[in-house]
């Protein structure tokens, strides 16, 4: 059984009375969310808290309230948080506040969270026609009256579970990143092109050295640029395997592939780079300000997939089949 649900004009009506809330991409993705979990479980039916008062995330509420199960309405025995996740994410996770007020909510209940993407196609490539109100909008629009929204595209969204975190999970992989700590890029080694370094006149002159290791097995940190390391010694510190040559230039490490070459990082997972290629060592900080305001939580999300691809975080699949059995 697949982890998706389709949002399209055929069941618009199931996702609830037109409101304000009810064309926001949060309430739908929680619905469709809903759905899908009932996909496995037929007999009973997932209801979502609707409620959007200000302040109300920070008081724990779960997005699965109640079951109705054989005309009996209960409250759920699973906490249940349904969070987007999106293409660009670079890392997934909660601050340490809201962590610690989702588990005193759940008390001794198991803590899952849902993370679900939504998608729909667009008209030529422009993200501005998949606007979920825009779409859900021209369902209803009177063509007679007006036209204003018939160049948004047809409702066609499709919300699929990519992965669900326990607490459990995210105590055990996670990374704290303290108040004031930087966030980082986590597509950490890009391919560039040799002639960035080799010109036909030899090595460019910006190079400040290069370091040769050969079937290299060991630990290694490596550096932003000269001289300069991130504010935690774990966050460049890796286990390295492989032939290569390391090319430092002022602003920014490069390595040089001899053979296949093995990296790989508690907190950013594992990357394997291909014999030949070179890469540039791209342990840059994210956005305009990227000191953070808070103390957080998080997992690469490169990482999380690779932590299920292991068997280390269990398939969403599974963990599905457990919330409704248990909820």
């Amino acid at each position: 059984m697949n982890l998706t649900c389709k949002i399209n004009e055929n069941n618009l009506m199931e996702y609830g009375s037109l409101t304000k809330y009810s064309f926001s991409k949060n309430y739908k993705r929680k619905v469709s969310v809903s759905k899908i979990l009932a996909k496995y479980k037929t007999e009973k039916e997932f209801i979502v808290y609707q409620d959007i008062r200000k302040g109300l995330y920070f008081k724990g509420e779960p997005d699965i309230v109640h079951i109705k199960e054989q005309n009996q309405l209960r409250e759920a025995q699973v906490f249940v948080e349904i969070k987007n996740t999106s293409e660009n994410d670079r890392w997934i996770g909660l601050t340490e506040e809201q962590f610690n007020t989702i588990k005193r909510s759940a008390g001794d209940k198991e803590i899952y969270m849902i993370y679900a993407s939504l998608r729909s196609e667009t008209i030529h490539n422009n993200p501005k026609t998949t606007d979920l109100t825009g779409m859900f909008l021209k369902e209803i629009e009177d063509k007679n009256k007006s036209e204003i929204f018939q160049k948004f595209a047809s409702l066609n969204a499709e919300c699929k579970i990519e992965f669900i975190i326990s607490s459990k999970d995210l105590s055990q992989f996670s990374f704290p990143f303290e108040r004031g700590m930087n966030m980082y890029e986590t597509n950490l080694f890009e391919e560039k092109k040799r002639s960035s370094f080799y010109p036909k006149d030899g090595v460019r002159k910006d190079v400040l050295k290069i370091d040769e290791y050969k079937d290299f097995e060991d630990t290694m940190r490596l550096t932003i640029e000269v001289n300069l390391y991130p504010e935690k010694e774990e966050i460049s510190i890796f286990k390295v395997k492989g032939s290569f040559k390391l090319i430092q230039k002022k602003k920014k490490t490069y390595i040089e592939c001899l053979s296949d070459v093995y990296l790989e990082n508690d907190i950013f997972g594992f990357f394997n780079l291909k014999s030949g290629k070179f890469y540039s060592f791209n342990l840059a900080t994210v956005g305009r300000d990227p000191k953070l305001k808070r103390n957080n939580i998080f997992i690469a999300k490169n990482r999380v997939y690779q932590l299920v691809e292991t068997g280390k975080i269990r398939k969403p699949e599974r963990v599905v089949e457990e919330i409704v059995r248990n909820i």
